[in-house]
């Protein structure tokens, strides 16, 4: 990625994203129902609770003309935007509504809710509702308050719940490395998260021309710069240094006895290759080695240092 403005870009595909939900779904059940108690309106109290009854999948396109036209618009929002839109899908989502002490039919059906994925400029991703489509919506008063109430307070509460979520600062061979997000591309076959790093010896590659098309010939690919590989590269070695590589003896009665040990001390210059695949370094190893000679006598007695040789930084 020698070309690329970022250090590190993760594409996941449908299928992958759609898996991942599926076991989030499994093991973490009680995030997918919920319930929140907006702000009296006109002095009228209202709990909406939902529960999501099957993993919910994710559909890396915009909804088509007819169903956008359909959907109910968050505050503000008359048009679809021209990038960073999917669909959140939820095939059977269950949803109550209660109006002050009064319990509204409870509606069960496929939900589909447009999203944009955007930046805050401080390294998050914010997922920002744009409409919401429902199936088997009740006739009414109760599909009234459902339109005019439920449905814009569930899209309020999205933004503000969805709102700067960040990829939390990793540590790798003793580096503190931070990812802040520059890019969110949403193609119809993945969704790809584009991040500068800093690092605690502070170093980031400098912008460059963006590559034109991303690798999309696997579920899940990364790719990562050449300034970014170095330093990795340089911390994994440095977490080596002073490491011993072979310490041994070995005897063979009445003929010979050898020692040795070789300790890693440190690479230098350390460069990644025009092959991003091979790198290059000075590496220092200290080393000592001796060979004793032993005389063939019968009580094996005698014996003299034949060689001894070694090498320290």
């Amino acid at each position: 990625m020698s070309d690329s403005n970022f250090d590190l870009a993760v594409g996941v595909g449908g299928d992958a994203l759609d898996s991942g939900l599926q076991k989030a779904y499994e093991l973490h059940r009680d995030a997918f129902r919920g319930s929140v108690t907006p702000d009296p309106i006109e002095g009228t109290a209202y709990t909406f609770a939902w529960d999501f009854l099957d993993a919910p999948a994710l559909v890396l396109t915009p909804p088509d003309e007819d169903l956008w036209n359909e959907m109910i618009k968050a505050d503000g929002v008359t048009a679809l935007p021209d990038s960073g839109v999917l669909q959140f899908v939820a095939q059977r989502l269950q949803a109550d509504c209660k109006v002050a002490d009064t319990a509204l039919p409870r509606v069960t059906g496929k939900v589909t809710v447009a999203l944009r994925l955007t930046l805050d400029g401080g390294g998050g991703i914010t997922a920002v509702p744009l409409g919401v489509w429902l199936e088997n919506l009740p006739d009414g008063p109760t599909s009234i308050i459902v339109k005019n109430v439920v449905v814009p307070t569930l899209l309020t509460q999205g933004t503000t719940l969805l709102k700067g979520l960040k990829i939390p600062a990793q540590n790798l061979f003793g580096q503190t490395v931070a990812l802040n997000v520059v890019r969110v591309d949403v193609i119809p076959t993945h969704l790809v998260l584009a991040s500068t790093v800093t690092t605690t010896a502070g170093q980031s590659p400098a912008a460059r021309p963006e590559p034109v098309d991303w690798p999309t010939d696997k579920q899940v690919f990364t790719l990562i710069s050449k300034g970014l590989l170095t330093t990795l590269l340089t911390a994994s070695v440095k977490h080596y240094e002073n490491t011993q590589l072979a310490k041994g003896d070995k005897t063979i009665q009445y003929l010979a006895s050898a020692r040795w040990d070789a300790t890693f001390r440190q690479a230098v210059n350390l460069t990644v290759g025009a092959d991003p695949t091979t790198a290059s370094a000075g590496v220092d190893i200290d080393w000592h080695a001796e060979l004793d000679l032993v005389p063939l006598s019968p009580d094996g007695s005698g014996g003299c240092a034949l060689s001894k040789a070694g090498h320290e930084s």
